[in-house]
């Protein structure tokens, strides 16, 4: 009877080795059988982890360096009045000259054969007799100016209407921002500059700029120096800062937090709500706290070269 029973076990066994390999496979689902439904994740917002910050009050300073040479601007010609000589020359390249500024001495050409006939002990005698009759001319500049080309020697012969001086009533810089600028520029606007060599500070105004094609904030300058005097010379290289502008107690942001679309520029605030429906909401005013876009990388802004000098409180 024993030897039965271990039979038949070892039969079932056999049989069934399914049962034997481990547990039973799961029971499919029968056609036509609805699924259950897998319940998603809910969607995380962009917005939820992004860093909150303060608009801070402070004051804010943009100056941008420059860089460029001068240029001679409205220039006039003084020319000789009359056939003679010149018997001094009193001025040099580049001087500032006003209208009572004497650049050079001339006399007639009769007067000059008179001079030459003296001897050196009697030429100051000879001078004194014939003043009345005839005496030195002196050349003044019509406007005031820089000289800028000089024609004539000492003791060089001139005939009516030659060219003696060139003078420039306006000095411009022409040149343009070394470092990006992302203010906006306009006329008015003044820089401090120096000569490259010998360090010779002028005071300058912006009349004119540009923006250089194909770049975001670049711009050609035009830069009129408004303390003409010696030591502006044309053609050479002047440097310094323009004055960009200046706002105390400003709310500030850094610019790589602003969200630009359509030509405007947003900030994401906190706002104050009241009343609200499935439809809207009403809101009260806004708080100094703004989300930073995800979209932004978190260096600061302020590390790029702007020229900006920046004291936030």
């Amino acid at each position: 009877m024993k030897r039965k029973l271990i039979n038949s076990a070892l039969f079932l066994a056999l049989a069934c080795p399914s049962y034997a390999a481990g547990p039973a496979r799961p029971i499919s689902t029968r056609p036509g059988q609805p699924k259950t439904a897998v319940k998603a994740a809910p969607a995380v917002s962009p917005w939820e982890e992004v860093p909150q910050h303060n608009i801070k009050t402070g004051d804010i300073v943009v100056y941008t360096p420059v860089t460029g040479i001068t240029t001679a601007q409205e220039t006039y010609d003084i020319f000789a009045p009359f056939d003679g000589r010149i018997e001094d020359l009193q001025t040099e390249m580049f001087s500032f000259a006003t209208v009572k500024t004497v650049l050079a001495r001339m006399v007639s050409t009769e007067m000059a054969a008179l001079l030459d006939s003296s001897t050196e002990e009697s030429r100051k005698q000879t001078e004194r007799r014939w003043q009345d009759v005839y005496s030195y001319t002196e050349i003044r500049p019509e406007v005031q100016g820089v000289i800028t080309n000089i024609y004539i020697e000492p003791r060089t012969r001139v005939n009516k209407g030659d060219r003696l001086f060139t003078v420039a009533k306006k000095v411009v810089i022409i040149g343009r921002n070394t470092e990006p600028v992302y203010s906006k520029l306009a006329a008015g606007m003044t820089a401090k500059v120096k000569h490259a060599r010998t360090d010779s500070e002028f005071d300058t105004t912006l009349i004119n700029f540009l923006r250089v094609k194909g770049t975001a904030s670049t711009n050609r300058l035009w830069l009129e120096v408004k303390d003409l005097k010696d030591g502006i010379k044309i053609g050479e290289q002047f440097d310094g800062q323009l004055f960009v502008g200046k706002s105390e107690n400003a709310m500030l942001v850094p610019r790589g937090h602003l969200v630009q679309s359509g030509g405007k520029r947003f900030l994401i605030t906190e706002v104050q709500t009241g009343l609200e429906t499935a439809a809207e909401t009403e809101i009260l005013g806004h708080t100094s706290i703004y989300l930073q876009p995800p979209f932004t990388g978190t260096a600061k802004t302020g590390d790029a070269k702007d020229g900006k000098d920046q004291k936030s409180r």
